[in-house]
């Protein structure tokens, strides 16, 4: 039986939720998850479709001091059109306007879909933004 996208899609970000409260960090907005305001559109500075971005969870790491955006892909052909590479660059263009640290992107998505991840990202992103990038295995999705 085959889940549907956006079935699977809304399990990554419950996942990413239950990850960003397991590691203290405080979630501010999750879309479609009951508890939480959905989360605002992010300004785009210039990339892409030109569109402003509104990602899956938005949250704060208070220890890091620094903003954390969690993504959810499920590799079903959602890695590299062109609305997923312009998510990506606004959400690595997204500083505190306070202390100027550059927010984190946190992308779940199932552990076979990693490699064609990294692959991609690495070819299209900027090599200044993959310190800002964290990965997550969804530990539910491994398709």
């Amino acid at each position: 039986m085959t889940i549907p996208r956006e079935e699977k899609h809304q399990s990554l970000v419950a996942e990413l939720c239950l990850l960003f409260e397991n590691a203290s960090i405080d979630v501010i907005a999750a879309d479609g998850i009951e508890g939480y305001a959905s989360p605002l559109p992010l300004e785009n500075r210039g990339y892409g479709d030109q569109q402003d971005k509104t990602p899956d969870v938005f949250g704060y790491d208070a220890e890091r001091k620094v903003y954390i955006i969690g993504e959810a892909k499920t590799g079903d052909d959602d890695l590299e059109t062109e609305h997923a590479l312009t998510q990506y660059n606004v959400y690595l263009d997204q500083p505190d306007r306070r202390s100027g640290r550059q927010a984190m992107l946190y992308i779940i998505l199932p552990a076979n879909k990693i490699p064609e991840f990294n692959t991609m990202i690495t070819h299209y992103l900027h090599p200044d933004y993959w310190p800002h990038i964290v990965v997550v295995s969804s530990r539910r999705w491994l398709d």
